[in-house]
């Protein structure tokens, strides 16, 4: 007996102390409670905290004599034997509070033998401990569904308040749920479990609890429910942590969390999801880096972990299609092989040696670009053309380098469209890989315990081409021919993004980084059924735009600084050579030092300033269209009558020459050396044509993008 004794004492300390783990964040704030192994959010408080209406409601509903019997109560017992016996199946229980509390912290197969030695150590308890005692440890072991256990978490869950504050009819209907968490969910069953409020207050009125008038009060109480969970935006993190085997034996674990910031990330994403509901978007998941030390500051797995639409799947770390989030990656690679950054290719119609026709997102081709309007507009053609170019186990290599685990299939089984998100990867992995492009090209693992030194690292990739695709990503200009010029990716600050959609638009995700901090942001739906009319840019960029913004308010970041290796060049746009005396015009790029353009213009160097094209012993003007330049953005303004608002088209003609035919998009017009053109929302395209002696001499084509 006193072996059992002994076991029950050590039962009851390790189960309501010891073993509980407490995780809190970085500024030593609660995040969440875990009682034992299940992992259902805790939140323990004293018997004092507790609303005296709540321990009396506790007590009619499952004990009325708890404060009398010694952990059995033999009269109820008897009682539940006579109806159970005449029945011929089980219709009453007879198990005390105490009987209860033996069977939250050691739950045993129901039979005679099991009941025996639930009496026996419920005995034993009531010797141990105290009524108070007991209450209390009941009262914080107990279910009350929707994964809250205990009164605490209960209270919290339900109604948003303490414990304390808990109200009669509060009381009596979280009293209610014990019984039958499911049957009396009052979420789910609101007559099974009003049903069962009722039964308990007229059982406290005839215990003599209350009296009539309280008893009618707490029925006329209109219970108003939280929608969601105080405090519940890190549940997802909290589990993580606690899966980690190392901690096993810890009892309080601080995190590099910051639970403040992670409650408005929540808010950011939340209303965002409220704006696409009729999209067919239901949930998303946030999660934020901090890039010196690789600390998770932020961690959002869904939108509410008690959402009935797949709240409790953790977004962070499933799987998705990441889209065109990749390519970043293999633009890198491509600068450490040697190409530049003012290199061209085509981006036209074409198959794959995979066999499939990459088509671009907004269905149409764009001709000769150079690998900066490539990324920056985030065409797939030339990101095919390159991958297999480069080859896919290249590209796959430093995927894999780049801490995506998750990728463990061959490159023969991604082929080139890997490069357009053809293998499934967590928001965590493909966060963490953007801030590697922060922090110069040194892959750091993260980090989720606060003050844990020796952080893995290493360089995956050059300082140089790391910079080259982050002034890559922070182009507005460059990518507005596809998102124009005030996308949410545009910041007033240095802040590199970029967006992805998978195949029938099911993912939608948006990554941005500042030197200081990443974030990823993922929005769709957890059971895989496409979204309506949502890319990346309409998706997850406004949530990313929300939470840069408050990022760097609550960690100030600064600007990207240019390594000594890279340089900058002007260059003739046409060629992506050294711009020559002759070259038109010429633009800044940069460039790894090892790897600069090593030629002057090759297009022009021929020609003078007003080179002229001999025709049969006559000489003519080499046809040049001056301005605008070719992918130059203009803006309506909203303030301007619109037909005011033209552009000149200038040739490098005389201003008298006469009949020169430009080809405005689809139209021909008659006119001289230079045109008004009126300012018309979308992308165009230009040219002209003169005659000399009866040869047709075209102009350059120059495209420019007109926005809103």
């Amino acid at each position: 007996m006193k072996a059992v004794f002994i076991f029950i004492s050590f039962l009851v300390e390790a189960y309501c102390s010891a073993s509980s783990l407490k995780i809190i964040d970085r500024n030593n704030t609660e995040i969440k409670t875990y009682f034992d192994e299940n992992e259902a959010y805790n939140i323990l408080v004293s018997v004092e905290d507790v609303s005296p209406w709540m321990l009396l409601a506790t007590i009619a509903a499952e004990d009325k004599r708890f404060l009398e019997h010694s952990g059995v109560d033999i009269r109820s017992t008897a009682r539940a034997l006579w109806q159970n016996t005449k029945s011929g199946k089980t219709v009453s229980g007879a198990s005390t509070i105490t009987q209860q509390l033996v069977k939250n912290l050691e739950p045993r197969e129901r039979g005679i033998k099991g009941k025996i030695e639930e009496a026996i150590k419920s005995l034993l308890i009531e010797k141990k401990l105290s009524k108070k005692e007991i209450l209390e440890k009941y009262l914080n072991t107990v279910s009350y569904g929707n994964l809250s256990k205990g009164v605490g978490t209960a209270s919290v869950r339900y109604f948003g308040i303490n414990a304390r504050d808990l109200s009669l009819a509060q009381s009596s209907l979280l009293a209610a749920i014990p019984k039958s968490p499911v049957k009396y969910n009052p979420l789910s069953n609101k007559t099974d479990a009003f049903s069962r409020q009722k039964y308990i207050l007229k059982r406290m009125l005839e215990l003599e609890f209350i009296d009539e008038e309280l008893y009618n009060i707490a029925l006329k109480e209109k219970i108003i429910f939280r929608k969601t969970f105080y405090d519940t935006s890190a549940i997802h993190f909290a589990n993580m942590v606690r899966r980690d085997k190392s901690l096993y034996l810890s009892t309080t674990v601080k995190t590099t969390l910051d639970l403040k910031l992670n409650a408005e990330l929540r808010g950011i994403l939340n209303s965002q999801l409220e704006v696409l509901k009729s999209n067919n978007v239901t949930n998303g998941s946030i999660v934020v880096i901090d890039n010196i030390s690789g600390d998770i500051i932020g961690w959002v797995g869904s939108k509410d972990f008690f959402s009935p639409d797949a709240g409790q799947i953790d977004g962070v770390i499933s799987l998705r299609q990441p889209g065109s989030a990749l390519k970043p990656f293999l633009y890198a690679l491509a600068f450490s092989k040697g190409y530049k950054v003012s290199d061209r290719i085509d981006d036209s119609p074409y198959f794959s040696a995979g066999k499939f026709r990459p088509k671009n997102y907004d269905e149409s081709y764009h001709g000769s670009v150079t690998l900066r309007d490539a990324l920056a507009c985030s065409y797939n053609i030339p990101a095919v053309s390159l991958a297999e170019k480069i080859g896919p186990d290249k590209f796959l290599s430093l995927l894999k380098q780049l801490g995506f685990n998750s990728l463990n299939r061959d490159a023969n089984f991604y082929g080139a469209g890997l490069s357009l998100g053809d293998g499934e990867v967590s928001l965590l992995e493909l966060t963490n890989a953007y801030a590697t492009l922060a922090r110069g090209g040194i892959w750091m693992d993260t980090n989720y315990i606060y003050g844990k030194k020796n952080i893995e690292q290493k360089r995956v990739i050059s300082r140089e081409s790391a910079y080259i695709v982050t002034d890559i990503l922070l182009d507005n200009s460059a990518r507005a021919q596809s998102f124009g010029l005030n996308s949410p990716l545009n910041l007033p600050f240095d802040f590199a993004a970029k967006t992805g959609t998978s195949k029938d638009y099911r993912d939608n995700l948006a990554i941005g980084y500042t030197p200081e901090w990443t974030v990823g942001v993922w929005v769709g739906n957890f059971d895989s059924s496409p979204m309506k009319n949502v890319s990346g840019i309409s998706g997850a960029a406004p949530v990313l735009h929300s939470i840069a913004v408050l990022m760097n308010k609550r960690y100030p970041s600064t600007s990207f600084n240019k390594p000594i290796g890279v340089v900058q060049i002007e260059i003739c746009p046409e060629s992506g050579m050294i711009r020559g005396i002759n070259c038109p015009r010429g633009v800044d790029e940069i460039f790894d030092r090892r790897n600069v353009p090593d030629k002057i213009c090759p297009i022009h160097k021929n020609l003078a300033p007003d080179s002229l094209v001999v025709h049969n012993d006559s000489t003519v003007l080499k046809p040049i269209i001056e301005f605008p330049s070719n992918g130059d953005v203009f803006k309506i303004d909203p303030q301007v009558p619109l037909l005011s608002q033209k552009i000149l088209l200038k040739s490098n003609l005389k201003e008298y020459t006469k009949d020169v035919v430009w080809f405005v998009d689809d139209r021909k017009i008659v006119s001289d050396a230079n045109l008004w053109l009126q300012l018309t929302e979308g992308k165009h395209k230009i040219k002209f044509l003169i005659e000399s002696e009866n040869k047709k001499l075209y102009s350059n084509t120059v495209n420019f993008l007109v926005i809103k």
